[in-house]
């Protein structure tokens, strides 16, 4: 798990760095910069959260953080595809938010699969409501008797290494919009890649 951890936090050194070598560049008034700013800023909180919750052990309650993260990568990813054409439409939607348009499954799963996401990445993230609306719930006095109906939840590992993938993803997208100034995407996969003995 260590690894993993320390996966997750080279996200946040390189978009830092990154966005300090950029910042004079950044322009408030293009839609990319404001779009692509806002979603790496929510999925590298959305991370420092998880390792938290996984450190903790509380690696299913992660998930909606999972997911969260998950979405801004393939917005991002999806931006810098094109920037022209596709910011003001990200833009819109994040502007116009709610909770039951936020996260739209089929639209997700398609973009991950373009994206090159490894399925169990992509499942963690995106397959993963069950687990959390149902697992881990026999925590609570005479929970057992329900054992038969709950699920036992995604691991630490599992989360983490899923959150190493997302966050390259964060990072490719960052590159494509200002290459060479965000590496690491490559690096991260591999380090998720490792840790689950592929």
């Amino acid at each position: 798990m260590k690894e993993l951890l320390a996966c997750i936090g080279l996200a946040k050194v390189r978009v830092d760095a990154g966005f300090s070598s950029v910042g004079r560049r950044l322009s408030s008034t293009d839609p990319a910069d404001r779009v692509l700013m806002t979603l790496a800023a929510r999925a590298i909180s959305s991370g420092n959260a998880l390792m938290v919750l996984c450190r903790e052990g509380h690696a299913n309650e992660a998930l909606p953080l999972l997911r969260a993260a998950a979405e801004c990568a393939l917005s991002m990813r999806w931006v810098s595809a094109d920037a022209a054409g596709r910011a003001e439409a990200a833009w819109t939607g994040l502007e116009t938010a709610r909770w039951e348009t936020l996260w739209p499954e089929t639209r997700a799963q398609e973009r991950a699969q373009s994206f090159g996401v490894p399925a169990w990445a992509a499942d963690a993230a995106l397959g993963s409501a069950q687990d959390f609306a149902r697992g881990n719930a026999a925590g609570l006095p005479w929970g057992h008797v329900f054992s038969g109906s709950q699920l036992s939840g995604r691991k630490p590992e599992e989360v983490l290494a899923a959150m190493a993938v997302w966050l390259s993803l964060v990072l490719e997208a960052l590159d494509r919009r200002w290459p060479g100034e965000f590496p690491g995407a490559a690096e991260m996969r591999d380090g998720a890649r490792i840790s689950r003995g592929q």
